[in-house]
């Protein structure tokens, strides 16, 4: 006697065992996934904007090029997180005026001015740090 044997073939998402899907989720149950806090998050971007705080107020005494270089690279950093974090919570004259900030300060194509006109501008940036860092 000869018998047969009917073969079907399987979908792409089913196997022997149950599907995919649920071999996936038990997978998942299982895993545990690094978290990252965002009052970490929130506390390394304070720590940053409070550096370039000092730096901006640092940048009113007489320093090598080197100096106001690294202070643009911060600065626009900091503009730049500040906007996301405007983003976020949806503050809209922080993100124009930090985009603002990211812009002037920016090192790639830097904005050349005078002296007489950077002091002020630091100061200001720093004011506007300082007041952006109890908001966010």
């Amino acid at each position: 006697m000869v018998s047969f044997i009917l073969v079907t073939p399987m979908s792409t998402h089913e196997y022997i065992g149950g599907s995919i899907k649920s071999k996936i989720r038990k997978q998942m149950k299982n895993y545990k996934q690094p978290i990252i806090h965002r009052k970490d998050e929130t506390n390394f971007i304070r720590y940053f904007i409070i550096l370039t705080i000092f730096i901006l107020f640092g940048g009113v005494a007489e320093w090598p090029y080197g100096y106001y270089t690294i202070l643009r690279w911060i600065t626009c950093i900091a503009s730049i997180l500040v906007v996301f974090q405007a983003f976020e919570k949806n503050i809209d004259w922080v993100k124009v005026v930090f985009i603002v900030t990211a812009i002037l300060f920016n090192p790639l194509f830097p904005v050349h001015l005078s002296r007489s006109t950077w002091i002020p501008l630091d100061i200001i940036t720093a004011i506007l740090f300082i007041f952006v860092i109890r908001i966010l």
